[in-house]
């Protein structure tokens, strides 16, 4: 009876980790298992019918039942970090990333070293569960505990599925199971062209315009990763970032710039990004479906705008390490990758170029005097998880490429990440800063975030929002702006009229094409 007990313990602690369905956080749940219950109920069907389980049969079980807690675990952890629900289909490949981000937080060796740990520990807790159910298959061999059993098991089940039943019971893991089914088939049908749910978003009338008004400049689409409102709203972050943004705007000033920012809702939060660049430049707000389906098309996006203005159309997106073919849907006639860019310095952050040398590199490339007409998107990814090691921002930009005096130091802590996120910022700030005085007259240069940092920085509960701002020397380029309502300077009040990334390409076409004004 006591590896019984034990094996109740065990099975109800697998279950514990949930996610509060309020807040979006990690929360010990003490309410049973439906599934523990089910399971119990099972067992005591077999019993009672003088039948037990196979040795194998109890370890496939067993591992049922650990994947069905990692998958409660994991899907609570994503909806408290990025505020939306798990999905299989996209998420898992996700996962050479995020073993590589906690490779670079802990370190080879110690990343290995735990992954052993974590191997040896779900075998380890395969054979526990699978202990635990022949214990409780020999407890249950008395026709009375499996009568009694039998009863209890089924009572709190029928219980848990009357109205607030619930209270009593933890079905979340079922509940996980469910969905995860329920977003793999959905996904198959969508897929296959048998879910035509996404049909009108890409029928609907695209947005039209020549760009006429910005015939001859040049203009840059600058991304600045995780760059969130939370950054100007939490007082404690506001503290350490206006200073920085005031010091960026004074540097624009200083080469000529006006300035004038506001705010934009981003389809995604914490992470995601290629989404939010794909929602600005189609005027669609976009989930990883629609993405897909929308490559496949000939809806316009803004790089084909700008190439058929004649405008010569580039993407600079340092974080891209294979090959990338929807690039031509998206209208770029060049790009430059990791592999592009030549970096062979000190590793910074999760994508090891920093921001500036690769802003010195586009420069090289694609700014000498004469060259035509631009429009260059380009990712910031220095303030990407988990922003450490934070490069240094060198005053000279001719030694961007060597940092002789700077090696990289201080790995993330992924536990506290709200300074190394400010002080990535920071850095992009003080480069974009130091960036604008290099660019040719007239340009028209657009910075944004894409999505706000993860739970952890941010909080579970923040709005989905991003700071944009425009600059340019050229104040006929701002009006337009103001026009739309955004204000003058670097900090864009709050706002409950706040529109989201999808609008953006439809009044940028609107207010730059002939007949705007």
């Amino acid at each position: 009876m006591i590896g019984a007990a034990l094996g109740l313990l065990l099975l109800w602690a697998l279950f514990v980790p949930s996610i509060d369905p309020w807040t979006q956080r990690v929360v010990i749940d003490p309410r049973p298992s439906a599934m523990a219950l089910a399971l119990l109920a099972v067992l005591a069907v077999l019993a009672l019918t003088g039948r037990r389980m196979s040795r194998g049969a109890r370890v496939a079980l067993a591992a049922f039942f650990l994947v069905a807690a990692l998958l409660q675990f994991v899907a609570a952890t994503v909806a408290g970090l990025l505020d939306r629900p798990l999905d299989l289909y996209f998420d898992l490949p996700q996962v050479p990333s995020l073993v590589g981000l906690f490779t670079q937080a802990l370190g080879p060796w110690r990343a290995g070293g735990a992954a052993i740990l974590a191997v040896l520990g779900a075998i380890a807790l395969v054979a526990a569960i699978a202990a635990a159910i022949g214990a409780w298959e020999r407890a249950l061999a008395r026709r009375g505990i499996a009568i009694a059993a039998l009863g209890l098991s089924v009572a709190a089940l029928a219980i848990g599925i009357l109205p607030r039943g619930d209270e009593a019971l933890s079905f979340a893991a079922t509940d996980a199971l469910a969905d995860q089914g329920a977003r793999l088939v959905h996904a198959a049908a969508v897929m296959n062209g048998l879910d035509h749910r996404y049909d009108s978003a890409l029928a609907a009338p695209a947005p039209a315009g020549d760009l006429a008004a910005l015939a001859g400049h040049d203009v840059f689409l600058v991304f600045v990763e995780s760059y969130g409102t939370v950054a100007l709203d939490d007082p404690a972050d506001r503290a350490v970032i206006a200073p920085t943004l005031q010091n960026f705007a004074a540097a624009a000033q200083a080469a000529g710039y006006g300035i004038r920012s506001s705010r934009l809702v981003s389809p995604v939060f914490g992470a995601g990004s290629w989404l939010a660049h794909g929602t600005l430049a189609s005027g669609l707000k976009l989930d990883p479906f629609l993405d897909r389906l929308l490559v496949a098309s000939d809806r316009p996006t803004l790089g084909r705008f700008f190439g058929a203005a004649g405008h010569r159309v580039v993407a600079v997106m340092p974080g891209i390490k294979k090959p990338w073919p929807e690039a031509r849907f998206w209208g770029f006639a060049q790009d430059y990758f990791a592999a592009d860019l030549a970096y062979a310095g000190p590793q910074f952050g999760w994508f090891d170029i920093p921001d500036q040398y690769t802003l010195a590199r586009f420069d090289e490339r694609e700014l000498g005097p004469g060259h035509a007409p631009l429009f260059a998107e380009i990712v910031l990814v220095s303030s990407h998880t988990p922003f450490a090691p934070v490069p240094p921002y060198l005053a000279d930009w001719r030694v961007t490429g060597a940092y002789p005096d700077e090696p990289a130091t201080g790995a993330a802590d992924l536990g506290h990440l709200d300074r190394p996120y400010l002080d990535s910022l920071a850095y992009d700030f003080a480069t974009l800063g130091g960036w604008l005085p290099r660019l040719p007259e007239g340009a028209l240069v657009i910075i944004l975030g894409d999505h706000q940092p993860p739970g952890l920085v941010s909080g579970a509960t923040a709005p989905w929002t991003v700071p944009i701002h425009v600059l340019s020397r050229d104040p006929a380029l701002l009006a337009p702006f103001a026009k739309d309502g955004y204000m003058e300077g670097v900090m864009p009040p709050r706002s409950d009229k706040v529109k989201g990334m999808e609008s953006f390409l439809g009044q940028f076409l609107a207010e730059f094409s002939t007949g705007s004004g």
